[in-house]
């Protein structure tokens, strides 16, 4: 039965993928336009959008590292809380982000009028939108790097009373090369891959993604050809990237901090200058989310459209919860034959079922949902099935993470208990009831963080959403799109609200575990 099931789910996420791909290959009228990849437009996409992400992604480790070393360094006042803003940062939806941003940096803010000529659209925006999403994943991981270094390294150096560059370039260094170039890939990704925060902040031709072109045509210009054609380049791109991040090292974002904190403070200019760094991190964390609690009134709580709030996060919690719940039904199946070779201790069968697993990782959202719009549209069958992927594609996105923080929990599962339930004889209800008691709460922690990342999704209901029932991203950017910021700001931070909760959430039930 177990085998059976695990077999649906693979068959169930494959099915969904050849969807995507028929719809890529098989449409007459969306045929592939060769002549498309040589138009001066096209190309200039394309150069802005590897421009932006290679940008983004400089500037999101250089401001990582100086933060993440001062914190591993100075240890200073508020460490831990920074930690979790920091994640907070990151898995913030974009679009709460971008009223942040517009509210602090706008046309009609006070930073604007102070800077005559100043324009927050276009490149600007993003990379400050892309930083701030960004950075503090970077310090997290950087800083589990620092803190990793072994204690007889830092002997060593004290011994040696190598001075402070001696000591990056010999020890801290060292530690940390391997998680750079990890997150630089990334982040490079990630910002490649970007749409809400390219499609809010843009501000123009000359400011579009290749993902955003892919959405301008289908929705816009309703040009299938053009749509197909910038898929498949996004789809190549983005593929070899994930490929050769494949081979890279590890990263760890989501783990809790260490107990352990280096007692080996730097003095004099150096502390100062940490300790200035540290402050300037946490002024850019907290300047758009003050931003939008300075947008908050008396006037705006009282006029504020409650209704069409209220019907927006009923909506949005209808489209996250199914698909979180659906991603973590087909993850626990799809990790049964992972298991199954692991305690077989069979390396290369535990690789493959890993990969079959996580494939739609090298496939963007927006490739599978061009792929899969195309196939509907062309069979009639838009209407009817447009709510269905909606959430489905939502779960394909989510399985990844998904099976990355599973795997850990049930290897050590079966590594402890395995035997034992075996030599028992267990039936499979009783399997699965033992398995539940000594997993629910990685489980209770995995599906938090599934519904964290389905609340903010933009790219695949931009496609297949109705926008007369939005979500509450959608609602965002109809209000910040219509200039009604102060709506668009309450809105944000009723999201960011369930957020944190949904965060605190899944890191109650990892402290815990």
């Amino acid at each position: 039965m177990p085998s059976l099931a695990a077999g649906v789910a693979y068959f169930v996420t494959f099915a969904v993928t050849f969807t995507a791909f028929w719809g890529l290959t098989s449409y007459q009228g969306s045929a592939l336009s060769i002549a498309l990849l040589q138009d001066n437009y096209l190309q200039q996409i394309l150069k802005f959008t590897l421009y932006q992400a290679l940008i983004s992604t400089l500037l999101s480790l250089l401001l990582a590292v100086p933060v993440a070393r001062a914190l591993h360094r100075a240890s200073p006042w508020g460490k831990s809380l920074f930690l979790k803003l920091s994640l907070l940062a990151f898995v913030m939806p974009s679009l709460v982000l971008v009223s942040g941003i517009v509210n602090l940096l706008g046309p009609q803010s006070n930073f604007s009028k102070a800077l005559d000529g100043w324009n927050l659209f276009g490149l600007s925006g993003i990379l400050i939108a892309h930083v701030y999403l960004n950075f503090p994943f970077a310090v997290r991981v950087l800083y589990g790097a620092f803190q990793a270094i072994p204690e007889s390294r830092e002997q060593l150096a004290d011994q040696l009373k190598l001075s402070t560059l001696q000591r990056i370039q010999h020890i801290e260094l060292p530690a940390i090369r391997a998680q750079l170039w990890t997150l630089a890939g990334l982040i490079g990704i990630l910002c490649f891959n970007s749409f809400a925060i390219v499609l809010t902040l843009g501000g123009g031709p000359k400011a579009t993604t290749l993902e955003l072109a892919i959405y301008q045509a289908l929705k816009y210009d309703f040009n299938l050809s053009e749509a197909l054609t910038l898929a498949w380049l996004q789809f190549a791109i983005a593929g070899s990237l994930f490929l050769l991040l494949s081979y890279s090292a590890k990263v760890n974002w989501l783990g809790a901090e260490r107990g352990t904190q280096s007692q080996r403070t730097e003095r004099g200019s150096i502390r100062y200058l940490q300790l200035a760094i540290y402050v300037a991190a946490w002024v850019y964390l907290l300047f758009p989310i003050l931003a939008l609690v300075s947008k908050i009134s008396v006037n705006l709580l009282i006029n504020y459209p409650y209704s069409s709030m209220f019907r927006a996060l009923s909506e949005t919690l209808i489209i996250a919860t199914s698909a979180a719940l659906l991603a973590l039904l087909l993850s626990l199946l799809l990790l049964n034959p992972i298991r199954k070779a692991a305690i077989r201790q069979q390396k290369l069968t535990e690789a493959i079922w890993s990969w079959l697993a996580s494939h739609s990782l090298v496939a963007p959202a927006i490739v599978i949902s061009t792929g899969t719009y195309i196939l509907l549209i062309s069979q009639g069958l838009l209407e009817a099935f447009s709510y269905f992927y909606l959430i489905v594609l939502n779960a394909m996105v989510l399985l990844p993470f998904l099976l990355n923080q599973l795997k850990p929990h049930l290897l050590q599962f079966d590594l402890q208990y395995y035997a034992l339930i075996e030599n028992l004889k267990l039936p499979l209800f009783e399997r699965l009831k033992v398995t539940a008691i000594h997993i629910h709460k990685p489980l209770i922690a995995t599906a938090s963080f599934a519904l964290l990342l389905a609340l903010g999704d933009v790219a695949i209901f931009a496609i297949f959403g109705s926008y007369q029932h939005p979500t509450l991203p959608w609602l965002i950017y109809t209000f910040a799109g219509t200039y009604r910021l102060a709506e668009a700001a309450l809105t944000s931070l009723i999201l960011l609200a369930l957020c944190f909760v949904l965060l605190r959430l899944m890191e109650h039930y990892q402290r815990h575990d």
